[in-house]
């Protein structure tokens, strides 16, 4: 059974393709700005340089924020699309909940930084969310920096990924969604 995860939620694509539980490829990319553009490419010659096809994939994982408004709306639609055309399972997992996985804890508080601010989570010790996702602004963190101990810079782990989603049910495609926390202008 092939796998193919798709994160996009910062400044780099990246595309892993499992068979069963082990990496046989992994795509990492920094492609500031330019999501759009590099995506798909990326994602077909990192399946074509392994001499598969699309129609080999057999399930999908995207990591659907939060993080870049754009990136993240790029991955859940190409996760989508090929979901939804090739009829193949699909799971979600957020980029704060990948930290968390990959890190071994008891409970743990994660962090990913954008530039206007942080977002947050707290995980127990089954990679449960504890409460909701938050989103504090730079002053805000700034405030709060010294009251909490949380983790930013995790090396993601991508067997104990694949392995975590294995546990997970599959979706609709229409139901994948982006996960927004701060709100935007538009929003506001």
């Amino acid at each position: 059974m092939y796998t193919l995860f798709i994160d996009t939620h910062y400044n780099k694509i990246i595309i892993v393709v499992y068979q069963n539980e082990e990496v046989i490829i992994k795509k990492e990319v920094v492609s500031d700005n330019n999501h759009s553009i590099t995506t798909m490419p990326i994602l077909v010659d990192t399946i074509e340089s392994i001499n598969l096809k699309i129609n080999d994939i057999n399930q999908i994982i995207v990591v659907n924020g939060p993080g870049s408004f754009t990136g993240v709306r790029i991955g859940v639609t190409i996760a989508k699309t090929i979901a939804f055309t090739l009829n193949i399972p699909i799971k979600v997992l957020s980029s704060l909940l990948i930290k968390a996985i990959s890190f071994s804890h008891e409970s743990i508080l994660i962090g990913e930084r954008e530039k206007n601010g942080v977002y947050i989570g707290k995980f127990d010790n089954q990679n449960n969310l504890i409460g909701e996702y938050k989103y504090l602004n730079n002053n805000e963190f700034k405030e709060k920096l010294n009251k909490i101990e949380y983790y930013e810079e995790i090396e993601l782990n991508y067997e104990k990924i694949i392995k975590y989603s294995n546990t997970l049910n599959s979706i609709n495609p229409h139901a994948v969604n982006p996960l927004y926390i701060k709100k935007i202008e538009v929003q506001k």
